[in-house]
């Protein structure tokens, strides 16, 4: 749990470098997921962006436009099943809610699991995705499900931590329209990376410095 959080403060830290990509994919990716189709594309997108950012200085919004044009059609079926899986759980949810008994306080307890484990593939499938050398959705939910079990504590912290970035989106509009999905890509970015660091797939891409910063805001 603690690399969970050390994991936060990395993700913290980069979200104020070239911040402003991140506001515009994330108004970006709030716009493109209204159809809710294109959802899932629109948040590969925000991922890709996230991913690319500390691993290529001269990032630029393209690279969403482009992942974008190019996921779109296949995101299809994932956002499909995103919102079968988000309306069944979610209806059975509510409606037992108020339901007295302990078959009823399991059954909750059941779908709030699997709402949030299903959220935690979200987190973690796409920037897998991206780091594959031959990506497949398959592969990249295999390789999400492999990371949860095996990192179950490191894994409650980073969904939780989302979740109040979220949460924090939904009460507070303005953290909606310009951070909320951008951090939580951060988030999940920084959160893949670090388990790929920790089993020597990858090598850990410098960290964003002060004096890289202040030229590309000096360019912009």
């Amino acid at each position: 749990m603690i690399a969970g959080f050390k994991v936060v403060g990395r993700a913290v830290k980069r979200l104020n470098h070239q911040s402003h990509l991140y506001v515009w994919g994330n108004v970006l990716w709030l716009l493109l997921a209204l159809p809710l189709v294109t959802s899932t594309a629109a948040w590969m997108a925000l991922i890709r962006l996230g991913y690319l950012i500390p691993r290529q200085p001269g990032v630029t919004m393209d690279e969403f436009w482009s992942t974008f044009r190019a996921l779109w059609r296949k995101g299809i079926p994932l956002a499909l099943i995103n919102l079968a899986v988000i309306y069944v759980n979610g209806t059975n949810l509510l409606l037992f809610w108020n339901s007295p008994g302990l078959l009823a306080l399991a059954l909750r307890i059941s779908w709030i699991i699997v709402l949030l484990t299903w959220f935690a593939l979200q987190l973690f499938a796409y920037p897998l995705y991206f780091a594959m050398d031959k990506p497949t959705f398959i592969g990249a939910f295999r390789n999400a499900v492999v990371m949860l079990l095996q990192n179950p504590g490191f894994s409650l912290v980073i969904v939780l931590v989302a979740t109040v970035f979220g949460v924090l989106g939904l009460l507070v509009p303005p953290i909606l329209l310009l951070l909320s999905g951008g951090a939580v890509a951060v988030l999940a970015n920084a959160a893949v990376q670090d388990r790929l660091w920790a089993a020597g797939i990858q090598q850990p891409p410098p960290e964003p410095d002060e004096a890289s910063e202040q030229s590309f805001y000096a360019d912009f």
